[in-house]
């Protein structure tokens, strides 16, 4: 995230202005009492239109900076659900030198790397898209596993793969349409 100075100088301005007249009106309540109802009225008008202003330029600046974060989050979001698709995810870890049980234990660490890498995106999504995500992520662990255990003893990665592309996805597919949803309401 890069900020210009410009922004950060005009932000910083803006705090001590809006500092300095509180202190002014904190000196001017404490060292004149005898100010009348109506100048302290029109001091405090003033300090909370100033107040407002500034409290609607830190939402400007707020959104500015926080948008792109959020739309970024979405991309590597939906990338990672479109990465642990079955038909994505066997051609990335298809090892037939490692045997069923290595391409299994590689299927599974793929997904939740993958997963961890993108922990810190939940921040910037709904709760119900980053839920999505995580189910899908557990319900595709499960199915892999399960497709594991279905499988004879004697069975070949080829095997596994050929399972695997059968997959129902619908819960992946699910999280990718309810993160289109949210990034269409920005």
């Amino acid at each position: 995230m890069s900020v210009s100075i410009s922004t950060l100088v005009i932000f910083v301005l803006l705090s001590l202005i809006f500092l300095g007249i509180i202190v002014l009106l904190l000196k001017a309540r404490q060292g004149n009492q005898n100010i009348p109802a109506s100048g302290e009225d029109k001091i405090d008008l003033r300090a909370k239109t100033f107040q407002l202003k500034l409290h609607h330029n830190e939402k400007q600046l707020s959104r500015k900076f926080v948008l792109p974060l959020k739309i970024q989050a979405m991309e590597r979001l939906i990338l990672y659900l479109e990465r642990i698709q079955p038909q994505s995810l066997v051609k990335r870890n298809l090892n037939y030198q490692a045997g069923l049980r290595g391409f299994h234990l590689a299927l599974i660490q793929n997904v939740r790397e993958e997963f961890e890498h993108n922990l810190a995106q939940q921040l910037y999504v709904s709760e119900t898209s980053w839920q999505l995500i995580s189910n899908a992520k557990e319900e595709l662990i499960k199915q892999i596993n399960l497709a594991v255990s279905n499988l004879p003893e004697n069975a070949g990665t080829d095997q596994l793969a050929g399972v695997l592309l059968t997959l129902d996805v619908s819960l992946i597919q699910k999280a990718i349409q309810e993160i289109k949803a949210e990034f269409s309401k920005l």
